[in-house]
């Protein structure tokens, strides 16, 4: 009888410990690929949060606050402008990724009902419009408190486009491609009426709806129409030049730069600050890491843990495996010296052992891989459920409508990885089966066989 003849109908003789040898394997090999698998998840996320659209920093005018002819506190903006000359000195600056320039401004829209609001007149039936090269980048879109359901979004080489709600869209059966004509307006107020500042009409522009978005936020709070959140136009940066509103390089409203490695942005913001050209009097700069610092913080955490546990996973079930094979091959001392006895060798002995080891082992992996791919989208949607917040893809910038963040692309790992780690599980049985077996393999047959005698 050959040696793997002989270790098959063992295994098949003795199914109650191969049962419980496997159940071992199964739950050590599970363990182990899951914890690289969340390991290699926090490298790939790390890295693509750095290089992606990980941090901003937002320059715009000083608020300051008067007292009106009534008495009454108002907040008024200076009338100060950023010129293209300020932002191309900005952007001098190699780890700025994307500049977005914001104006702001207000439009009616013919025939187009806008979403009625407070005293709510037709000289009032107008709406907000943001100006923008990157609508992906709009503060709005960037905290999901809007979301595109329809099109695209607005990129950098587009020409007169617009960007409206949902409730707009469906209130005038407006749907994607259709081409709106704007008319400049200013919201005033006369005698406890809203009232459209610019009686004469000279400004028009033609756009086409390339995008329609939802409120991912409820707001109770009662506004003027042009102050309603359904009522937010977003356009491409020409929409206000052609109503007259704004001048072609020229930022009256905030402009936003970006940049790729969030690590850096201190530095970034410290270096600006250092520019001559800006009157830093009448400007302030605000920051956004979009989360980063707490993402990197918890996913370097969680890198950690997870290689203390690997260390000491691996560790501990070597010597558990150890103990339960030498227990295993210690009951099996008479059969070992009656082997002996007949003539069959130590070494065919070991490597009996061995197969019997690995066909386990073997199976216990198969079936910890089928569980493993059934658990680690489960796993790292309660291990990385708000990650995504931290990420801004760029394909996002190029008119794409959403990024589909799908942990599993994060938590599966190629079969050749997989494989490796099974290599490394099964030298570590190896060894195991030969420690346990030296105890025995040492003795003479009829030192093993007075022992049992």
């Amino acid at each position: 009888m050959n040696t793997v003849h002989r270790a098959m109908l063992y295994l098949i003789r003795k199914k109650g410990k191969c049962v419980s040898l496997l159940l071992l394997l199964f739950v050590i090999a599970t363990f182990m690929v899951s914890c690289f698998s969340i390991l290699n998840a926090t490298k790939q996320l790390t890295g693509d949060i750095r290089t992606s659209v990980g941090a901003a920093f937002y320059i715009r005018a000083n608020t300051e606050v008067q007292a009106n002819s009534n008495g009454e506190m108002e907040v008024r903006e200076n009338n100060i402008k950023i010129s293209q000359r300020q932002v191309e000195e900005i952007l001098q600056n190699n780890n700025i990724e994307y500049c977005n320039p914001i104006n702001y401004g207000f439009a009616k829209g013919k025939g187009i009902e806008f979403v009625p609001g407070d005293r709510h007149t037709e000289e009032s039936n107008m709406g907000k419009i943001t100006a923008l090269r990157y609508s992906a980048l709009a503060s709005q879109f960037v905290d999901d408190e809007l979301v595109i359901t329809v099109g695209r979004h607005i990129k950098d080489a587009d020409k007169s486009v617009i960007i409206i709600s949902e409730q707009l869209a469906e209130l005038n059966n407006i749907s994607i491609g259709d081409t709106l004509t704007l008319i400049h307006a200013m919201p005033g107020e006369r005698n406890g009426k809203y009232i459209d500042g610019i009686s004469v009409k000279t400004a028009f522009v033609e756009v086409t709806v390339v995008g329609i978005y939802k409120l991912n936020i409820q707001n109770d709070e009662i506004k003027p129409t042009a102050g309603m959140t359904e009522n937010g136009l977003y356009t491409s940066l020409d929409v206000l030049d052609e109503l007259g509103e704004s001048k072609t390089g020229v930022y009256t409203g905030e402009v936003d730069f970006y940049i790729t490695d969030p690590a850096k942005l201190q530095e970034i913001v410290m270096n600006v600050r250092d520019i001559q050209s800006i009157d830093w009097k009448t400007h302030f700069i605000r920051t956004n890491d979009f989360k980063y610092l707490k993402i990197a913080d918890r996913l370097s955490s969680m890198g950690n843990l997870i290689k203390i546990l690997i260390i000491s996973v691996s560790t501990g079930s070597m010597l558990i495996l150890t103990l339960i094979l030498t227990l295993h091959i210690h009951s099996r001392m008479r059969e070992t010296g009656i082997m002996l006895a007949t003539g069959i060798s130590k070494f065919s002995i070991i490597c009996g052992f061995i197969i019997e080891v690995m066909v386990v082992t073997l199976t216990a992996m198969i079936f910890a891989y089928i569980t493993y791919t059934r658990i680690i989208e489960c796993i790292g949607d309660n291990l990385f459920s708000d990650i995504q917040t931290g990420i801004m893809r760029v394909d996002m910038l190029m008119g794409e409508t959403t990024y589909d963040f799908n942990i599993k692309n994060y938590m599966s790992m190629g079969i050749s990885h997989i494989l490796i780690i099974y290599v490394c599980q099964v030298v570590v049985v190896i060894l195991s089966t030969l420690a346990s077996s030296i105890a025995i393999i040492r003795l003479k047959p009829m030192e093993i066989l007075s022992k049992i005698c």
